[in-house]
């Protein structure tokens, strides 16, 4: 048996910090989904290992991370290793299913390249998941952690829509901290039945009033420097002294949020690489996910919104109002009663999620902000209303926890997948 590592708990660092417990949420970050949970039964597969990200400030010395990997659902653990060790993502790839689909994934622990020392387990924890059994919950304590070079498959039927996140729950507050999170979001069975205009909902509402024509993923999240290097550099790290650097949308600083999600097919220019101390500094694209909103003029788009940080967050788009019309997985209507609201300013603690609605405005032609491969738009610009947490340690100009709501005057196609990005 492997030896447990000690320290304080996530739940005991989140009561140290005045936070409270945290629970687990599942979410989507602005990510090309890899699952569409279009059929009865979604098969799929996650490695767990090391990697570097870039943060701004620390180009030349990359912040070293744990994370989750898409892999190949019929891969032999010797082949993941081989391909995909020490190469993580942050944030983890937005999982997609649909209510009341068996869902079955594999989890592979690949082990760490940077610390070969360092033996720890990692787990998938559903945030906010109705779990029948603990063995599928990823609590080390109740159900099974996976050591270094096994696999585990959790089983899932989620019977409630919404928005969720994921993230590894061994030693949680550090491999949280270090990188191992997601949305995840389950769309409801009424998805597909005409309703006042829409056939995408949020909820089963029954009346159409959570329906969007687009969908975007994002995660909240911080990063502090003394985890990170701490973990690289075999240190110890205390985490009551918690005073993050950076704030993260889906893995990125402003302006990288706005870059479209990772693809090969895309020109340097609109990728975020990272050298990897590991591999001889060849270049990761370690940070995948997009955090850019695009929209017709007119449309309605949901926002699928999670923090898995550790300090609330005050988020504002200003010039749009917001609708918050979910929270934490559950719509906010009590029987007759319609509990949403509408905001000019979103606070979200650590471990919750929201659903917001918004309705594009018109495109003003008079005022064009700028233009890129699709044509002229309007930015309406989603950040933290703390300016402290729109810097970031050594970077010049707007950074941190800030993304570009876009409204074209070209139309753009149809939405497919959540988060999808036109370039």
């Amino acid at each position: 048996m492997e030896p447990h590592r000690t320290g304080i708990g996530r739940r005991h660092f989140l009561k140290a910090t005045g936070l409270g417990a945290l629970g687990t949420l599942t979410v989507a970050g602005l990510t090309r989904s890899i699952g569409t949970a279009a059929a009865a039964t979604t098969t799929l597969a996650l490695a767990a290992t090391d990697g570097y990200i870039t943060a701004p400030g620390r180009e030349d010395d990359p912040l070293y991370i744990f994370g989750f990997i898409p892999v190949s659902p019929t891969a032999t653990v010797d082949a993941l290793v081989q391909q995909y060790k020490g190469h993580a993502v942050h944030t983890a790839p937005t999982l997609d299913f649909r209510q009341n689909d068996d869902i079955q994934i594999t989890l592979t622990n690949l082990g760490l390249v940077q610390r070969p020392d360092l033996v720890d387990s990692h787990t998938v924890h559903w945030h906010g998941f109705d779990i029948p059994s603990p063995l599928n919950d990823g609590v080390p304590e109740v159900s099974v952690a996976v050591p270094i070079g096994k696999q585990v498959t959790y089983f899932y039927r989620p019977h409630r829509e919404g928005t969720y996140m994921y993230h590894c729950h061994f030693e949680d507050v550090e491999h949280v901290e270090m990188g191992m999170t997601g949305i995840v979001f389950v769309r409801p069975v009424q998805d597909g039945t005409p309703y006042a205009g829409f056939t995408r909902f949020a909820y089963n509402d029954g009346d159409g009033s959570t329906g969007y024509q687009r969908h975007f993923a994002i995660l909240l999240n911080e990063l502090w420097s003394n985890f990170h290097d701490g973990d690289r550099d075999i240190q110890e790290t205390i985490p009551t002294d918690y005073e993050p650097q950076w704030f993260t949308l889906n893995g990125r600083c402003y302006p990288q949020t706005v870059l479209p999600n990772d693809s090969a097919s895309l020109p340097a220019a609109q990728r975020v690489a990272t050298p990897n101390q590991n591999y001889g500094d060849a270049l990761d694209y370690s940070q995948p996910n997009s955090a850019l909103v695009q929209v017709n003029p007119g449309e309605r788009a949901l926002l699928r919104l999670a923090n898995l940080g550790y300090q609330q967050h005050a988020m504002q788009l200003p010039g749009i109002p917001m609708h918050v019309i979910g929270q934490d997985a559950s719509l906010l209507r009590n029987g007759t009663t319609d509990t949403s609201y509408w905001t000019n300013t979103l606070y979200i603690g650590p471990g919750e999620a929201r659903d917001v609605l918004f309705d594009a405005p018109p495109y003003d032609a008079a005022n064009p902000s700028g233009s890129d491969g699709r044509g002229s738009y309007n930015v309406y610009y989603f950040k933290n209303r703390d300016w402290r947490r729109l810097a970031s340690l050594g970077a010049p100009g707007p950074s941190g926890m800030m993304t570009e709501v876009r409204v074209y005057q070209n139309p753009l196609p149809a939405q497919t997948v959540v988060s999808q990005t036109y370039v």
